[in-house]
């Protein structure tokens, strides 16, 4: 079995905060990674941490993100997947990778999310579409719902999913930082 890794976070932005008190959920913004030290993170978002626009897929970078919002909070979760998965989901995130400019947020999709409307916008995610999106299309987990209707609720309902921190991002960091220096 190999491991990949889910981010739920909270940076405490304007809409970040807009978005917590419309969901009711403690971490609103969901990541995907495919390593621990969170080299390799994708989700739907802010191109530039310091602006809301433009948004779209974005490759985020975690430590760039901690110099904006020094105290943005995190949940990481790790989940076991089959390496057949593995390879699907690398295929998967390909697609968006190499035709990044083609993608956009979805900011008309967060008012169908909140009803449980399903609409489809081509090339525009939420980030919990995408990563609920990817996931579903690897083979890793069904969700037993439209990609269009999942929060980051649904994605923390998937079994064998285990959390392996929960804090400040620049302290999860930090310790990655210390452990390779030993």
């Amino acid at each position: 079995m190999k491991k990949i890794y889910i981010i739920f976070s909270y940076t405490g932005t304007y809409f970040s905060t807009f978005l917590r008190m419309m969901s009711g959920e403690k971490y609103i913004h969901v990541s995907i990674s495919l390593d621990e030290k969170l080299k390799n993170v994708y989700s739907f978002g802010r191109k530039n941490p310091k602006w809301m626009f433009p948004s779209g897929f974005v490759m985020e970078d975690m430590n760039l993100i901690t110099n904006f919002f020094e105290g943005a909070v995190c949940q990481i979760y790790e989940l076991p997947v089959r390496l057949v998965d593995l390879v699907r989901l690398r295929h998967e995130l390909k697609k968006y990778i190499d035709h990044q400019n083609e993608y956009h947020y979805n900011l008309k999709g967060l008012v169908h999310i909140k009803f449980n409307r399903i609409y489809h916008r081509d090339h525009n995610f939420v980030c919990s579409q995408f990563v609920g999106k990817v996931l579903q299309d690897s083979g890793i987990y069904d969700f037993h719902r439209d990609y269009s209707v999942i929060r980051p609720k649904n994605i923390k309902s998937i079994p064998n999913l285990k959390l392996i921190y929960e804090g400040k991002i620049i302290n999860y960091l930090g310790a990655l930082a210390n452990e390779k220096e030993s």
